[in-house]
């Protein structure tokens, strides 16, 4: 009887043997970085890191609002300290001072020609001075009732809030103007004669701006309301029939803008977000900021929005997709109240809450290789 053996030297040459005669299955490659973690991408460079400003000046308890005349040769600031200055541009000069007001400017707007400047003020006025020689030509101010009041007109007469004025305009002929109030109406001045032509009340809404339309003839206000906290746009023609309204919870109007060319404007609630519309009031986009923000601006050629925070930056958006391409840096924390970009040479200037006018004299443009 034979026997075979399966174990030992045996076992071993039966296994090569088998393995040889096996179909090799080809070996998965390896990934040239195996063993490497993947690194994440670089975050994209901010433009405008580095860009330098200069000061004009400054406004004790506050700087409130900025605006350059049509021509870009003068700026005018305003502030708590109630002053009103004229600045020469480009140089920077301090003009003059105009003195007048009792409480804080809130802002003052330059004539279509540059010879005239409305200031609007806490103190329940208005007033129109001459540009070249600082003199003031017409304090408007709302007057007492002529005839007495009966009970019901004195009580309906006592519950309006003081006729603050927030804000003016001039009409485009500068022969008028109209201011926003918070007595719950827009008024029309003939500021030549004093007299107060027409109100049109939004009742139970305070009218926190007002400016021209750009979609023709008409006002456009932004109107804060008492019942539910909403600020709406009101669209009001030129006789001051309101028109429509935007806005509601989620789209406040605390602050607006239209762009250079008028093909839209910006709302702005000041803390989260901003709302895009047509220059006719359709709504367009909704832009999330993330941030407490304040003053509006377009950038040179309507391609960037410049918008002030309470963080001491001004961030950059491009107008094409409403993304953020960047920021300026103001170095410290300090709320911008107010933006004003020069129709000169496109310098931007802002009214800072410390106080401090700042003007950057480098244009804020997107780079060639953003557009």
């Amino acid at each position: 009887m034979v026997s075979i053996r399966t174990t030992g030297p045996w076992l071993a040459l039966a296994a090569l043997a088998l393995q040889a005669c096996s179909p090799r299955l080809p070996e998965e490659p390896k990934p040239k970085d195996a063993g490497v973690a993947a690194e994440k991408p670089a975050p994209p460079k901010n433009p405008w890191e580095g860009f330098a400003f200069d000061e004009l000046g400054k406004h004790a308890g506050g700087a409130l609002h900025v605006e350059f005349s049509a021509d870009g040769k003068r700026l005018v600031s305003t502030g708590k300290d109630h002053g009103v200055r004229v600045w020469s541009m480009p140089d920077g000069k301090l003009e003059r001072e105009l003195k007048g007001h009792q409480k804080p400017v809130g802002m003052a707007t330059f004539s279509r020609d540059g010879t005239l400047l409305l200031s609007v003020s806490a103190d329940q006025t208005a007033r129109v001075w001459d540009v070249a020689t600082g003199k003031e030509k017409a304090l408007l101010k709302e007057k007492p009732p002529r005839k007495k009041l009966s009970e019901e007109e004195e009580a309906a007469l006592a519950s309006l809030p003081p006729p603050e004025v927030n804000w003016g305009a001039f009409s485009a002929d500068g022969t008028r103007v109209i201011t926003a109030c918070d007595d719950f109406a827009l008024k029309l001045w003939d500021w030549k004669k004093g007299e107060k032509l027409a109100a049109y009340v939004n009742d139970g809404c305070r009218q926190r701006k007002v400016v021209p339309r750009r979609d023709g003839p008409g006002w456009l206000s932004a109107a804060g309301c008492l019942d539910d906290g909403v600020t709406y746009l009101r669209f009001w023609t030129e006789d001051g029939q309101l028109q429509q309204t935007r806005g509601d919870q989620d789209h406040d109007a605390h602050y607006f803008v239209y762009d250079r060319q008028g093909r839209f404007l910006l709302a702005a609630d000041g803390s989260l977000a901003m709302s895009v519309y047509s220059a006719q009031g359709s709504f367009l986009k909704r832009v999330l900021v993330g941030t407490y923000h304040f003053g509006l601006a377009f950038g040179p050629g309507d391609d960037t929005l410049l918008v002030g925070t309470d963080g001491g930056a001004i961030y950059v958006y491009r107008t094409d997709t409403w993304a953020r391409a960047g920021k300026l840096d103001l170095g410290a924390r300090v709320a911008v109240d107010a933006l004003a970009l020069s129709p000169a040479d496109d310098s931007l200037v802002a009214a800072l809450r410390d106080g401090r006018v700042i003007r950057f004299k480098e244009p804020v443009r997107l780079p060639p290789q953003a557009k």
